[in-house]
């Protein structure tokens, strides 16, 4: 069946991501975030803030709570922040390239922190704005929900009218794809950054 549509994932395919810098700031601050920050999924207090469960001050508030040291929210912030090192605009310009001819969506395991610094910060001087390149945007923290719950996958379907069979979900977790391709959808595991532009422009653009 045709290809309609497209949901992509947010980090490692739109923003690079480096855990290390984040585990090396926390730990400057005198915090070991490492039993709890992973690439694909948070534990503890930052699996709360990505689910919504947790507001950003609360954040904070546990994360002084929890390591002991009377940290500042900026402190905090800029620390967590270090996991986003950058958005190449050709990705999005890519992105909103495919609007003519697919729907276009993202689907992302975020938090506020990190939502409100890329689209506030790394997007500043891009000229370009999330909300210009994708016809809805999915946040984990938004909907309580965060992948791979096969709920997430079932709610963007659901609220977007989507049919999964028509639809291509692009991540890089290996985990996160098969939670999808089990919903009906077709995936595309990005192994590397780009390649799913490469494979969208071979495949789809034909």
């Amino acid at each position: 069946m045709e290809l309609k549509n497209v949901i992509f994932d947010f980090g490692g395919i739109i923003v690079d991501l480096d855990k290390q810098a984040v585990i090396d700031a926390f730990g400057r601050l005198g915090f070991d975030v490492r039993p709890h920050v992973g690439r694909y999924v948070q534990s503890g207090v930052f699996a709360a803030l990505e689910t919504g469960r947790m507001s950003a001050e609360e954040f904070c508030d546990e994360v002084r709570r929890t390591s002991g040291h009377a940290m500042s929210d900026e402190e905090i912030c800029r620390a967590w922040n270090c996991m986003l090192t950058g958005i190449p605009v050709r990705r999005l310009q890519f992105v909103r390239s495919l609007r003519p001819r697919f729907h276009t969506y993202m689907l992302s395991n975020t938090n506020p922190i990190h939502w409100d610094y890329s689209c506030h910060v790394l997007l500043a001087d891009a000229g370009l704005r999330m909300e210009g390149c994708f016809e809805r945007i999915f946040l984990s923290y938004q909907l309580h929900l965060a992948k791979p719950d096969p709920a997430i996958f079932g709610t963007v379907l659901a609220e977007a009218g989507l049919r999964p069979e028509e639809t291509l979900f692009v991540d890089d977790s290996a985990e996160n794809c098969r939670i999808a391709a089990a919903s009906g959808l077709q995936v595309f595991h990005s192994c590397c950054p780009e390649d799913w532009m490469d494979f969208i422009g071979k495949e789809m653009l034909k």
